[in-house]
């Protein structure tokens, strides 16, 4: 962010705060310099951590609401994104981007296509809805965790979403019955449903089935579309 933009900002919260007689005005003042120090998504933790190394020490709970004046006031964003406590962001008026998000490494990248924007406003149009706002989030794998994956890998390390193709299956003649009679065999295609809970559910054609991680660990996997 530029030191004028900061600047001028950091005026528009000063007065804003003045004209609803809000108290503490320094200390949420250097709440807002602590937001703006960095441009990255950042919780209220990560907010307060920025303030601590600073030497200002505040409470959580006043950190947390000065953020959602911020929010309120239009000088910041709230975003929720899955297994994710609430991250800020700043918010330039006149602005708007999506967010691109690695299941694996939690990164966040914002993008912006004014072909897309067009797209969103079209359909809205269609169906006569007066558009307002909107939020856009896509999950998957970004470029770094995509390349450090080998081209087979576990079926326990395929993320919720993809495609895959089971290329071997390890153990001894009885567990590959079992994978066999539960529909999973060689160069045929599953789809992950989700990771978490212990189990692992899969879908095999249109039937889900839960498979426990050593089960799933024994099935080796290829990613279809994979580059």
């Amino acid at each position: 962010m530029s030191g004028n933009l900061h600047d001028e900002e950091r005026r528009q919260f000063e007065r804003l705060l003045r004209q609803q007689g809000i108290n503490r005005l320094a200390d949420r003042l250097a709440v807002l310099e602590a937001f703006l120090s960095s441009e990255e998504h950042q919780s209220a933790a990560q907010v307060n951590e920025n303030l601590e190394a600073s030497g200002r020490i505040l409470e959580p709970g006043f950190v947390s609401e000065t953020l959602e004046m911020l929010t309120r006031f239009g000088l910041a964003s709230s975003r929720h994104f899955d297994n994710q406590p609430d991250l800020y962001e700043h918010r330039h008026l006149g602005e708007h981007h999506d967010h691109l998000i690695c299941t694996k490494c939690g990164s966040i990248t914002e993008f912006h296509h004014p072909e897309l924007e067009e797209l969103k406003q079209n359909a809205a149009a269609e169906h006569g809805f007066h558009h307002l706002s909107h939020r856009l989030q896509i999950y998957g794998l970004c470029d770094q965790c995509r390349k450090r994956r080998t081209p087979t890998l576990p079926l326990t390390l395929a993320a919720p979403g993809e495609r895959v193709r089971v290329e071997r299956m390890s153990g001894g003649e009885q567990s590959q019955r079992h994978l066999t009679d539960l529909g999973i065999s060689l160069g045929g295609e599953l789809e992950v449903i989700s990771t978490s809970g212990g189990a692992m559910v899969v879908a095999v054609g249109g039937t889900r089935l839960a498979l426990g991680q050593g089960v799933a660990a024994k099935v080796q996997v290829s990613l279809i579309g994979h580059q």
